[in-house]
Formats: structure tokens, C-alpha cells, sequence
């Protein structure tokens, strides 16, 4: 007897929404609210219909702050999974922005889901430019077990036949993976014509399924439901007749994934090129954006967070202004946005969101050390109290700039409870508006430097003095050469500089020269032209001089001038034949007991269509290089691959980083650390590029050399040459051994997030000692993620990972015991109890790659809560 079995076809309807692309956000919003009028109308002409809203709830939002009176049919549509919202908040780009960034997003997404009725527990994420190798662990703590995308996984459907696979994370973590091999937006066949096409489409998705049955996601890029869907599929049942088409969801899909034979993967998913794009360029695209997201990122996770957890413990709940900076931020993520491929418009606006979010975290933090900083007992030297806060798990020493009331003089000294003083220093002075609820006064303030000893996340108070002796202690050697205990750095003619590594003996020379080359590209791709004309700094004359010399720092300063190609030729075949010039200023700090040179460059971008870098030559004959990652340090070989065969886009040498680039050999270590700048390469000779700026005045052009074909609409924008005055923040680190036993993370860590300060009034109440470590972590190798107010509103929460290769066995330490203790998922789901027997630290050990999140109860020391 003939099998008459027919190969199921799952479709699902969906559409992608771009919040703002090519359209702004108010622009695109006109037609989402046209698309969603259409599914509530839907709900009673079609009775199988359903749609998949791009797994994101902020559409929602947007919608109905128009259509406010729709929210109860759009619940009714959630809640029966006829209208199916989240996980996610907005649709990310992983590979830009924070771990933490990629779990708020969650956070977010399911809490308005959840005020709705219902969360899609699917991993759909469709149009991001790759996928972090974090991924899988992400998900699986919010109760997700699948993925499904397009991009990134090219080579790995080559190699299998399949486009299906399990993928592992870095620490053990899996989910099951379905990749879009035709794209994410599939059409059905309107016209006879277009039946052949789609017949061969279905055999070709037949044959790369590894379930038996074809998921057919059936929508696209701002696209409306389409109404009488089910007698559509029952006419195509009679069309093709080996397949049976039916409604379904990503979940019913993700059923029949888990029960099939699937091959085994590993890593990061950005291997593209074949069949999708992977647009390398996105990571120096607009880099003021990746700048301004860093900044954005820092002072929400590493000061407002946790000093409004503190605050929350003296009686004070700022997490709703956490929660709306958040917001905020999140919307700036979506891949679109934060990768810099939109309109100038669109980029303009999230600007405006991260002065907003930035604004309310820098007033969150304030205010949080000063409800904090009423407890602490005041040292009893006159003088100018300032609490100064370390947000680093581990002890540091660092210089810290405190906004405070003018002192007698430019020299001062800064004091501890204990009499120990330091040197300080006015280096400017800035406005303040202070006290608004009681008369505003605004004032100008002084801004006091000096270097401090600080506990592992904690505080410290001081008091400012005049200063009684004078301090002869200096780091500067001559006019172009500043030296501690651990470097000696010297500037030469053409701004470059040599590092000794006073402890190995070591001698790197030809630092920091700047290259440039020609961009013929677009925001999603680097293309160089034919002939390319680079451009370094190798020749050119710099002023050096010193411009900082007190007795903790030594800053020296060399100024140069890049004379640069105007732009393109007129056939943008070549770089133009008429130069502008380019001024830069390039700063080189040491501190005293501090191993790290700091570097500051600041330069006036007078040139059009070019990308600039700055460049590290190591030595070091390598084959890798390293990379922080999200919740991961990842290994990259520095050899591209070679374009072979019918490639749509070349392999790029450029990859994205979080705080640093590395290189090893022969038991040595060279890191670049970086403030928001997320794109670098890596020569096998050991030369570190980390790219500055890179200028295109198009959102997408079908001619480049780098890739076949437009990837998106071909606007012009001119604010995408990041014309004028930039300014760009670095440090280098070298060492021996790995980058595990040199503890690269915490130096990287501690340069993105420097100790702040604020001046306090003199009257407080004794509750809180004049230093204390709220929370530290050992041993070294862990890294501490998050300290916040928890989702209830009832703890707080610690969030921890193990980016190294080996487990980890060590301790927590808080300033007090917790009451209760309780391991949780990352969504914070209870998972184990922690009993407490006594003391103040909680054992632990965190496998490699492991991320866990610790939600404590403390007792709430202090009954005053006056504002």
C-alpha cells in the first residue's frame, strides 16, 4: 500500500517590526497602529487567526498610547494567544550592548506580557546581526529552551545540510535552534506563476528540517495580518498535495524540535556571509552612539543600581526611576537603532533618550549616596566632608573628582577617619542647582582631585583641607616622559609613544599611531575603494608637554595634525585628491600604585567617507585574539576567512569586544581597554586596531566591494560622517601569564567605572561606619554582574558569572547577614534555598561560564526614613 503521508506545514504568521529604521519611530508608529486596528478587527472575522507581534511588548505600548480604549480586546487577544507578545522588551543587538542590557530586556518584556495575559516562551529573534555564545544560558533563565533566527549560522547549515541544531552554551547550557534558512518573511503564492518557486522552496525547507515537518513563517518587515488566512492554507492543501498547511505558533514548532536528532554546536553565531548577512560594520557605525550606550549602560549598572539598592535599605525606594531610565535606555537597543543603520532622525532621538536615561541615573545616584551618606558617621576634622564610593567588588586605588564648595585654594588636603591625608587638586570648577524643593540655589563648585584607597564596593568618607605642607612627589620625568612603579612611558616626535614594563622588563614601542584608510561603504558595511590610500601617522610632528603634574598623576599631552583625503572621488572610486586637515590631541596618564596607562584622544573630524583607528603594535606572533564577550571571555582567530564561491558578503576582519582586546604569547599579555569603543582587529603579528570613528553618507549602497546587494532602503546620511569634535577614552595593560591569572577583567572593569564622590552636609547620624564594604567577592576570577532592587520590590539581588576557563569555588561577603537567602534563574524564579548558619559570607562555586543570581532579604537597619 502506497504511503499517503503528507509533510506537515506549520505556518505562522508574524510580522517584524522595526521601531525606527528608515522611518522614524513616530513615522513607523502610524502604520503599527494601522496593522494592530486591523488584528482587533480580525478577532471576530477570523477565528483561527493569530499573530506573533516579533516577540517584543513594546509595540504594544506604542499602540495603545494612541488607542488607549483598544487595551481590553488587545488583553483578550494575549490572553487566548491569539496575539502573541515577548519575550523580549524591543528586539536587541547582542552584541552592543551589556549582558545586564540583554536580561532587563527579558525583565521587561515578560513584565508587561505578564500585565497582558500571556508571554511567548519562545527564544525568536529573527533580524539580530548574530547571536552571543551567552545565548542559550540567557534563555534558559527565563524558562526558554529554543531560538530561532536567520542570521549567524550560515556555515554551520553548510556543514550539516540542516537547519537545525542544539547549541551549547560556554556553560553547558542548551537550546534547540531553528534557523530561517529562506528568511524570516515568506510569502504565499498569489499568482500561478509563483507556484513552481514555491514548491521547490517547501522541498528545499522539507530537506533542511530536521523535525519531518517545514516551519513556514509567514510575514515580513511591517507587514499587516492577512485576513481569510484559513481558507488560504485549504486552498494550498489542493494545490500541493504532499503537504498538509496548518495555523500554528512558535511553540507548537519548538514541540517537534525537541524530539528530533540534532547535531551539537558550540560558540558565538556570526558566521555569515553564504546566504545572510552578517554586517560587520554595524559595530563602528555612528560611534558616538556605542559611546553614549557605554556611558548609559555604566551608570545605571555599576552606581544607580546599586546605590538605590543601598538606599532601599535605609527606607528609600528610587527603583521607579531606575525602571523609567531603564526603559529608556532598552529602547535605544533595539538592533536597528543601536547598531547606527537608520535616517539621521532617527538617531537624533536616541540621543535625546540617553541624556534622559543618563539624567536620571546621575540624579538616582546622587541622591542615593546622600540618603546613604546621612548614616555614615562624619570624620571630626573641619573641613569639607565628601563620601566617596567604589561600585568594584575589590579593593582599589584610584583618582576620584568631587564636586564640592570652593576651598581656600587650588592646593588642598583630603583626610580619612583615621588622619591618613592625601594630596588634592581644583582642576576646574562647574554649575550646580541644588536644593529645588527649598529655594534653588545655583552655584558654582569646585572639582577637587585626588586619589583614594577604597574598600571593595563600599564607601569611604573624607573631609577637604587647605593644605599645610606642600607635596614634591612627581611621575614626570622630563617634558615628554611620565614614570611609576610599574611603567615608563615616553612620547616621541610623532605622538607615539614607547612603554617600559618596569616588572618583565619589556619594551613596546610605536604605540598609538592612527591609521587611516578610504570607506566607500555604507552604516552596515566597510567596503575600501579601488585603489585604497592609507594614511598613518608615521611621520607627522607632534608638540608634546606636560599638563598634569601632581603628586598622584602624571599626564603628558601631543598634539598633531592628520592630513586627510576631503572624501571620495567624485566616482567614489578612490579617495579624493584634495586634503583637509584633521587636529588631534592625544593624552598619556600614569597613576601612582596603579598598573594601567590611561590614554585620551580627542580629535576635529574634518574628513568625509574614511575610517580611522588607532594602532598597538605587540610583536606578538599570534593566532588568536581575545575579546570580553557578554557574560564571557571568547577567543577569535585573527586570520579572516577567505571568500570562496557564492558568498554575498566578505568575511570581515573586525569583530565586537566589551571592555578589552587581548593578545598572549609565550606567557605574555597586551590588552587594550576601551570606554564604548566595541570594534577591533587583530593582525597575526600581534597589531591591535580599535577603530575611532568610521564616516559613511548612506544608510545602504548597492555598490560595494564588501558586499552583493543593498541592505536596506539607499538613504543619504550626512550625520553618519560624524563630522567635528570627538573625543575617544583607552587604556592599555600588560602582563604575564593568562588573562585569567593577570586578572585583565577587574583592571578593565575598574577603568569603565571609576569611583564618584559627593559632598555632604556636615550633620548625620552615627549609624554607618566612616568606611565600609557593602559587598565583596572573592577570590579573584568572579565577576560581579548586577546589585539591584529585586523584581518584587522585597529583596535585593545579587547577579554573579564565571567568565573562565575552570570552576570557581569562593565567597560572597556582605555588610551584614541576610535574613534569607535563595538562588534563583536569572527571571529570578526561586530555584534553591541558601541556609544561613551565621557570619556575613555565603560559599559558593560557579562553573566555567556560569551566570547565577543570589536574591537576599536583609533586615532594614535604620527607621528614619525622612527624605
Amino acid at each position: 500500500m502506497a504511503n499517503t503521508a503528507k509533510a506537515e506545514v506549520l505556518v505562522v504568521p508574524h510580522t517584524h517590526w522595526d521601531r525606527e529604521w528608515y522611518l522614524t519611530f513616530e513615522e513607523f508608529r502610524y502604520w503599527l497602529v494601522r496593522a494592530l486596528d486591523r488584528v482587533v478587527a480580525l478577532e471576530g472575522d477570523d477565528p483561527a487567526f493569530r499573530l506573533v507581534l516579533d516577540s517584543q511588548t513594546l509595540p504594544l505600548l506604542d499602540y495603545l498610547a494612541v488607542r488607549p480604549e483598544q487595551e481590553e480586546k488587545i488583553r483578550r487577544l494575549v490572553e487566548n494567544g491569539r496575539l502573541q507578545v515577548g519575550p523580549w522588551f524591543t528586539q536587541p543587538d547582542e552584541f552592543l550592548v551589556s549582558g545586564e542590557a540583554l536580561i532587563r530586556n527579558l525583565l521587561l518584556g515578560h513584565r508587561i506580557a505578564c500585565r497582558f495575559g500571556r508571554v511567548m516562551k519562545d527564544g525568536y529573534i529573527p533580524d539580530s546581526f548574530g547571536h552571543v555564545a551567552q545565548l542559550p544560558q540567557i534563555l534558559r533563565g527565563f524558562g526558554i529552551d529554543t531560538v530561532f533566527i536567520m542570521r549567524g549560522a550560515d556555515q554551520i547549515c553548510e556543514n550539516t545540510g540542516k537547519g537545525e541544531f542544539l547549541w551549547q552554551g560556554p556553560d553547558g547550557s542548551e537550546a534547540f535552534v531553528h534557523v530561517f534558512s529562506e528568511g524570516y518573511g515568506i510569502s504565499l503564492p498569489r499568482e500561478p506563476a509563483e507556484l513552481a518557486a514555491f514548491a521547490k522552496k517547501l522541498a528545499g525547507l522539507l530537506d533542511k528540517s530536521c523535525t519531518g515537518a517545514i516551519l513556514l513563517p509567514l510575514g515580513g518587515d511591517h507587514q499587516e495580518p492577512l485576513a481569510d488566512l484559513s481558507r488560504v492554507l485549504s486552498s494550498l492543501g489542493e494545490l500541493f498535495s504532499g503537504f498538509h498547511f496548518r495555523l500554528g505558533t512558535f511553540s507548537d514548532y519548538a514541540d517537534l524540535l525537541r524530539k528530533a536528532p540534532l547535531q551539537k554546536v558550540t560558540g558565538e553565531l556570526r558566521s555569515g556571509g553564504r546566504r545572510h548577512f552578517i554586517l560587520s560594520g554595524v559595530y563602528s557605525a555612528r560611534m558616538v552612539i556605542k559611546q553614549r550606550n557605554a556611558a548609559v549602560e555604566t551608570w545605571l549598572e555599576k552606581y544607580a543600581e546599586p546605590l538605590s539598592a543601598l538606599a532601599y535599605l535605609c527606607g528609600h525606594d528610587l527603583t521607579p526611576f531606575v525602571l523609567a531610565a531603564w526603559e529608556l535606555l532598552l529602547q535605544n537597543h533595539a538592533h536597528d537603532s543601536i547598531c547606527g543603520t537608520g535616517v539621521d532622525e532617527v538617531h537624533q532621538e536616541m540621543m535625546v533618550r540617553y541624556a534622559k536615561a543618563e539624567a536620571i541615573a546621575r540624579t538616582v545616584t546622587q541622591e542615593a549616596m546622600r540618603i546613604v551618606g546621612e548614616k555614615i558617621s562624619k570624620p571630626h576634622h573641619p573641613g569639607i566632608p565628601v563620601l566617596v564610593f567604589n561600585p568594584c567588588p575589590y579593593p582599589r586605588r584610584e583618582e576620584v573628582v568631587v564636586p564640592v564648595d570652593e576651598p581656600a585654594g587650588p592646593e588642598c588636603m583630603v583626610v580619612d577617619a583615621l588622619g591618613v591625608s592625601v594630596p588634592g587638586k581644583v582642576i576646574g570648577k562647574r554649575l550646580f542647582s541644588e536644593d529645588i524643593l527649598k529655594g534653588v540655589k545655583h552655584r558654582y563648585k569646585a572639582l577637587v582631585a585626588f586619589q583614594a584607597d577604597l574598600p571593595p564596593l563600599g564607601f569611604k568618607m573624607c573631609t577637604i583641607m587647605p593644605a599645610t605642607t606642600k607635596h614634591s612627589y612627581s611621575l614626570v620625568t622630563n617634558s615628554c616622559t611620565v614614570e611609576n612603579e610599574f611603567y615608563r612611558v615616553e612620547v616621541g616626535y610623532d605622538g607615539t609613544f614607547t612603554l617600559t614594563d618596569k616588572e618583565s622588563g619589556e619594551v613596546f614601542k610605536g604605540l598609538g599611531f592612527f591609521e587611516d584608510s578610504g570607506d566607500a561603504g555604507d552604516e552596515y558595511n566597510y567596503s575600501p575603494p579601488v585603489p585604497q590610500k592609507i594614511i598613518t601617522s608615521h611621520g607627522c610632528k607632534a608638540e608634546v608637554q606636560v599638563v598634569e603634574d601632581f603628586p598622584w598623576k602624571g599626564t603628558l599631552r601631543a598634539d598633531l595634525v592628520l592630513s586627510l583625503p576631503r572624501g571620495l572621488s567624485e566616482d567614489r572610486m578612490a579617495r579624493s585628491r584634495e586634503f583637509v586637515e584633521c587636529p588631534i590631541t592625544v593624552f598619556v596618564s600614569l597613576q601612582r600604585g596603579i598598573k594601567r596607562v590611561d590614554i585620551a584622544v580627542e580629535i576635529e573630524n574634518n574628513a568625509y567617507d574614511h575610517r580611522l583607528r588607532l594602532a598597538f603594535p605587540t610583536g606578538f606572533k599570534t593566532t588568536h585574539a581575545l575579546a570580553e564577550d557578554t557574560f564571557w571571555v571568547i577567543q577569535r582567530p585573527v586570520s579572516r576567512a577567505i571568500a570562496e564561491g557564492d558568498w554575498i558578503e566578505s568575511p570581515s576582519a573586525t569583530h565586537p569586544q566589551k571592555a578589552f582586546v587581548a593578545v598572549e604569547s609565550e606567557g605574555r599579555g597586551f590588552a587594550v581597554i576601551n570606554r564604548g569603543l566595541p570594534e577591533y582587529e587583530v593582525t597575526e603579528v600581534g597589531t591591535i586596531f580599535v577603530t575611532l570613528l568610521r564616516g559613511v553618507g548612506w544608510l545602504s549602497r548597492d555598490d560595494l566591494r564588501t558586499r552583493k546587494g543593498h541592505a536596506g532602503p539607499p538613504y543619504p546620511v550626512p550625520e553618519a560622517q560624524c563630522l567635528g569634535r570627538h573625543r575617544f577614552e583607552l587604556a592599555l595593560y600588560t602582563y604575564r601569564g593568562t588573562w585569567e591569572e593577570a586578572r585583565l577583567l577587574e583592571v578593565a572593569h575598574a577603568f569603565r567605572a571609576p569611583p564618584i564622590g559627593v559632598q555632604l552636609d556636615k550633620k548625620g547620624k552615627d549609624l554607618l561606619p566612616s568606611e565600609l564594604s557593602f559587598l565583596a567577592l572573592r577570590p579573584g576570577g568572579l565577576v560581579l554582574s548586577a546589585l539591584k532592587v529585586a523584581e518584587d520590590r522585597r529583596s535585593i539581588v545579587v547577579r554573579l558569572y564565571n567568565p573562565t576557563s575552570r570552576a570557581i569555588s569562593g565567597q560572597i561577603s556582605f555588610w551584614a547577614q541576610p535574613l534569607e537567602a535563595e538562588w534563583t534563574r536569572l527571571d529570578e524564579f526561586p530555584l534553591e534555598q541558601i541556609h544561613i548558619f551565621s557570619g556575613l559570607t555565603i560559599p559558593l562555586t560557579l562553573r566555567s561560564g556560569e551566570i547565577k543570581t543570589l536574591k537576599l532579604r536583609f533586615s532594614r537597619f535604620f527607621d528614619d526614613t525622612s527624605g
